[in-house]
């Protein structure tokens, strides 16, 4: 779970263009969840209120914009978990507050869903302004603790040391011990995928950047032919270029960025290049005939759009998969909690470690069927069609292979004789 936060100054050509975001319904069902110390009929009126209080002191900020990107779709009440958690950290409870959720969008590596929160700067009851100092380690303070609270997954960020620290005086020592487990005391930060001009250009340009680089990440991985790529880019508008350094593999729609393989991927720029030599070698050497200013027309980027059948065949899918996703994240709390919170519990509270060590193992296992589930619902569209017990029962034959270094299509028979042979092969053994 990630966040981040921007002040305004209360300009109203600022809270149009942000009211307009706010709601915009294109890919995307905007909905505003809760409204705190305000009453008014739309939201632009609540910004400019907000702006309003500033001249009960003499702050020049109006508003606080926070926007949450969660890694699973978020239910109500873990939204409403969230939004506490950031209620309390910056003390914003006398605030005025608006909490949004853009609902139904195509996914990027997170959830289905994320949270824009709008907090008065100048509280409307005391007349105090927010205390946002170093606001930015905090929010990831708060993401950090979510994160473990909701998702059971953690996010690297430069603030590490200080998140640490302060979630120890908080008290949440489990927390801190679950982030240094998983990232180290200096955690290595990857690039990201995108940078915030690219998605506003790609949003000024109608672009669908966020789902256009999914749906490449879900296609590579799966190994897709080189005809499939090349079909996926032409239905895109997308060109394939060189970058700036000699590895990095560029995308371009008409003369926009639209990211680089290896970013996309999170892999390392040479490894992505020499896959991306042996995968599509045709794409890479089209390269160089490709003027810059040629792309596919607008013609057919509007033709090869996907349907509104294919559209809400999309968020079937997205939303069958984020009810396992659920499951799985509720199962990775439980396992973190068993493992963190029970290295700082009372005598009476623990638990014996055989006890724990089972209940360990078994919900580890259970991760792996729900995730092996997953992949097989992104590879295959024909899961859909199938029922649940279908689906889990063959995710967990192939954990089970996989545990047992067998192929998951080998038959029982074959199983056994193999068993047979190996048993005859070991000296002195005897049933």
């Amino acid at each position: 779970m990630i966040g981040r936060a921007f002040s305004y100054r209360g300009s109203l050509t600022d809270a149009r263009r942000l009211d307009a975001h706010l709601w915009k319904e294109k890919d995307q069902r905007p909905e505003l969840v809760e409204m705190r110390n305000l009453c008014v009929r739309q939201t632009i009126d609540g910004m400019q209120v907000m702006a309003a209080l500033t001249a009960a002191s003499r702050a020049e900020i109006a508003l606080w914009h926070l926007y949450v990107s969660p890694r699973k779709t978020l239910t109500a009440a873990e939204v409403a978990r969230v939004v506490d958690l950031v209620v309390t950290e910056f003390k914003v409870r006398d605030h005025p507050l608006m909490v949004f959720a853009h609902n139904d969008k195509p996914r990027a590596g997170g959830g289905a869903n994320h949270l824009h929160l709008l907090m008065g700067h100048v509280s409307p009851i005391t007349f105090r302004a927010l205390d946002m100092r170093h606001h930015a380690p905090r929010l990831h303070k708060v993401m950090a603790l979510a994160a473990y609270l909701i998702e059971g997954k953690a996010v690297p960020s430069r603030w590490q040391k200080s998140i640490i620290e302060a979630l120890r005086a908080d008290g949440n020592d489990h927390v801190a011990d679950w982030l240094i487990d998983e990232l180290g005391a200096v955690p290595v930060i990857n690039a990201p995928r995108m940078t915030d001009s690219m998605r506003r250009s790609a949003q000024a340009a109608g672009f669908p950047l966020a789902g256009f680089q999914s749906e490449l990440e879900r296609l590579w991985k799966n190994s897709a032919t080189e005809a499939e790529m090349a079909w996926f880019f032409y239905r895109n508008g997308v060109v394939v270029r060189r970058g700036n350094a000699g590895n990095v593999i560029a995308f371009h729609h008409e003369k926009l960025f639209v990211g680089s393989l290896h970013r996309i991927l999170r892999q390392d720029a040479l490894i992505v290049h020499q896959e991306a030599q042996r995968r599509i070698p045709r794409l890479l050497d089209a390269d160089e005939s490709i003027a810059h200013n040629v792309a596919p027309s607008n013609a057919w980027a509007e033709l090869l759009k996907p349907s509104d059948a294919e559209r809400r065949a999309r968020l079937d899918l997205q939303k069958r998969i984020d009810a396992i996703e659920g499951q799985l994240a509720g199962l990775k709390t439980e396992r973190l909690s068993l493992i963190y919170q029970s290295r700082h519990a009372g005598s009476r509270e623990q638990r014996s470690q055989d006890e724990i060590g089972t209940r360990i193992r078994r919900l580890a296992r259970a991760e792996s069927i729900l995730e092996e589930a997953i992949s097989l619902l992104w590879q295959n569209a024909g899961w859909m069609t199938r029922s649940e017990l279908e689906l889990m029962q063959a995710a967990e034959r192939i954990v089970s292979s996989a545990a047992e270094n067998i192929a998951p299509n080998r038959s029982d028979i074959e199983i056994t004789q193999r068993e047979e042979i190996e048993q005859a092969l070991v000296p002195g053994w005897s049933p």
